[in-house]
């Protein structure tokens, strides 16, 4: 029988984080593991439900150790939460585990991770010695991240791109609408924005995609009059453009072929660059004027996201052969 362990920022109910989840554990099931210890929230762990997955609290140390002992491989399955700028604790967190995995002697697949921001020394100290580990195995969702592996002296590094990207066969079939998404997680002043939408022929609506954004989007739904969507795929899916603080609201307005107006996002610029070098839709400061005008140059375009799909194919095939490698030399 073969065994892993997930984990990764899971069971927040952050949509981009489920969506790496729910792609993770089709991935290992795809390379037949009988049984996933998936590592989640507490309070979602009675709830979960799903063949062959054993949720287990993310922070019971013994539970977390019995499931790495008994697994085949480690993985960390995508987003980018090897980084020092939302916490220290976090990242040191994600570290210990690789770290227990690795002084258990097996494999470790951080699987479509982007690296950084590293503000401290201790956190670039402890990345690269992870990465230096001949048993660790890294798929960087970004060119940024697979450069900075390859310059600290990553034993396995090789450049793939987002996970979520494999949910674009599953993604609602909903007819587009006159309509932008305002995916923000903190507030903004949005009067030109939706002044700019309304001239344009758009309706404006809220889409938070985490518990975290919801306070944040009904001030300014209270303060501008607008709707908050209580269904965040189904309204990105059917958005004619998103301007949204968050990666994954872009990536997946992307993959419908809508445009994006990007927030301040280091990880949405790294990430999209390499497939849009002149995309007009990255805004360095979250200025309402500079926002009003990428929705201007933006509203009628059209996203072409098939090099990112056929990358996602590589990946993922690639990481189906590294999978049976490395369960067959460990068990050999």
């Amino acid at each position: 029988m073969k065994t892993a362990t997930l984990f990764g920022y899971y069971g927040y109910d952050n949509l981009g984080d489920e969506l790496l989840c729910e792609e993770s554990i089709r991935l290992l099931k795809e390379a037949r593991f009988d049984r996933i210890y998936l590592l989640l929230r507490r309070d979602k762990v009675k709830a979960f439900s799903q063949p062959q997955v054993v949720p287990i609290d993310r922070f019971n140390p013994f539970k977390i150790l019995m499931a790495i002992v008994k697994s085949d491989v480690i993985v960390c399955g995508g987003g980018g939460i090897f980084q020092d700028q939302t916490s220290m604790k976090s990242l040191l967190y994600y570290a210990s585990i690789v770290r227990i995995g690795l002084m258990f002697r097996k494999p470790v697949l951080l699987l479509a991770n982007s690296l950084g921001p590293l503000k401290h020394k201790l956190s670039k100290c402890v990345v690269r010695s992870l990465l230096h580990s001949k048993n660790v195995f890294f798929i960087a969702r970004d060119e940024v991240s697979y450069r900075y592996a390859r310059i600290v002296g990553a034993k396995n590094a090789s450049l793939g791109t987002d996970l979520a990207i494999g949910a674009v066969e599953r993604l609602p079939n909903c007819e587009k609408q006159k309509k932008i998404s305002l995916c923000l997680k903190s507030e903004l002043e949005l009067d030109i924005v939706v002044e700019t939408a309304k001239m344009y022929g758009f309706e404006t609506i809220l889409v938070p995609l985490s518990p975290q954004d919801r306070p944040a989007c009904q001030k300014m739904a209270q303060k501008y009059a607008l709707a908050v969507s209580d269904e965040p795929m189904k309204e990105l899916t059917r958005s004619s453009l998103v301007v949204s603080q968050r990666f994954h609201g872009c990536l997946l307005a992307c993959l419908v072929g809508s445009p994006f107006v990007s927030l301040n996002s280091s990880k949405s610029r790294r990430f999209f660059e390499r497939y849009f070098p002149k995309y007009e839709g990255f805004c360095v400061k979250e200025d309402p004027a500079q926002i009003a005008l990428a929705i201007v140059k933006l509203s009628n375009s059209r996203l072409e996201s098939g090099r990112m799909i056929e990358d996602f194919r590589k990946m993922h095939d690639g990481v189906i052969a590294i999978l049976r490698t490395l369960t067959k030399r460990k068990r050999g």
